[in-house]
């Protein structure tokens, strides 16, 4: 098995496992968790996704988050931005318009 498919399903596991999810995840205890070298994993991460460890796992959290926001409408943005890993609201509304291009309170509000 070829190193990159061995990232590509531990990675693959790990997201399935929800691990994006730990608010004090780094690239360096991913590479840990998963077993592979750090320069390795860094470097799947930004050929696969088009993206630094950052921002692929901000990327995943706001999905996650859009499921949550989609499930329970009427829910604390608070609570969904804590529960997908971010630390404070403030920072996970910034990535969320980073990347979806509006507010979590009007992606809401346009999914309603």
């Amino acid at each position: 098995m070829k190193k990159n498919e061995v990232i590509k399903d531990r990675l693959a596991e790990w997201i399935e496992q929800k691990g994006y999810l730990n608010a004090r995840v780094t690239i360096i205890q991913l590479s840990k968790i998963i077993g592979i070298n750090r320069t390795y994993l860094s470097n799947h991460i930004n050929t696969t996704y088009g993206l630094n460890f950052n921002l692929w796992l901000n990327h995943l959290r706001i999905e996650e988050a859009k499921l949550l926001i989609k499930q329970s409408p009427k829910r604390n943005l608070s609570e969904i931005a804590q529960q997908v890993g971010f630390t404070d609201l403030a920072h996970f509304s910034k990535q969320f318009k980073l990347l979806v291009g509006v507010s979590p309170s009007v992606w809401r509000k346009e999914v309603e």
